[in-house]
């Protein structure tokens, strides 16, 4: 996994750092990386337990590097590596978390929709309006926190900062408001049939 090797190993990471900036040359911070390459791995597996995603993210670290080093004035050079590598993990996470939601929520859709299919666009367009008008319904808090949630994709934790909520109350807004949109979109389903 090391790239590069022309740079002497005598240099510190304040003066590998500093020439990267100056100069902009990759052997520089390939230097930096490469000593720092074992921290960013045991960081990445501890917080993502699959070597192989532990492996992903030590190449996003370095165009990570490549981005912030030339910014950033770095007093604790092994505390600063491991607040980057941590918090490229948990966006890694959430990015999981949220595909992982999203799947669910198709899932549960899907589910209403067993006996239909969209057979065209027109098919789909309406069963998105129907989606929209069923959220209309929703409580105030329930509605806010969908929105936020599944339209502008936020997490958990997101969505109870914006809405002043507790973490509690967002999960409970959520499951009940998934659980009306699913019972709203059903009966639309059945008043289509019976039309």
């Amino acid at each position: 996994m090391h790239i590069f090797k022309r740079i002497s190993a005598q240099r510190t990471d304040q003066e590998l750092i500093a020439s990267y900036k100056r100069t902009a040359d990759m052997d520089y911070l390939a230097a930096f990386y490469n000593r720092h390459l074992h921290l960013i791995f045991s960081v990445a597996l501890k917080y993502l337990d699959v070597k192989e995603d532990a492996e992903d993210i030590c190449i996003k670290i370095f165009e990570v590097l490549k981005e912030k080093l030339p910014e950033q004035e770095i007093k604790n050079i092994g505390g600063w590596m491991h607040t980057v590598t941590k918090n490229e993990c948990l966006m890694h996470l959430r990015s999981v978390t949220r595909t992982k939601e999203k799947e669910i929520d198709f899932i549960s859709y899907m589910e209403i929709e067993r006996d239909e299919h969209h057979n065209s666009a027109e098919d789909l367009e309406v069963d998105l309006t129907k989606l929209e008008d069923c959220i209309k319904r929703l409580t105030q808090h329930q509605k806010q926190c969908v929105e936020l949630f599944y339209k502008q994709e936020k997490c958990y934790q997101e969505v109870a900062n914006l809405t002043g909520y507790e973490l509690k109350k967002v999960k409970s807004y959520l499951q009940n408001g998934k659980r009306n949109l699913v019972i709203c979109m059903g009966e639309q389903n059945e008043q289509r049939k019976l039309q």
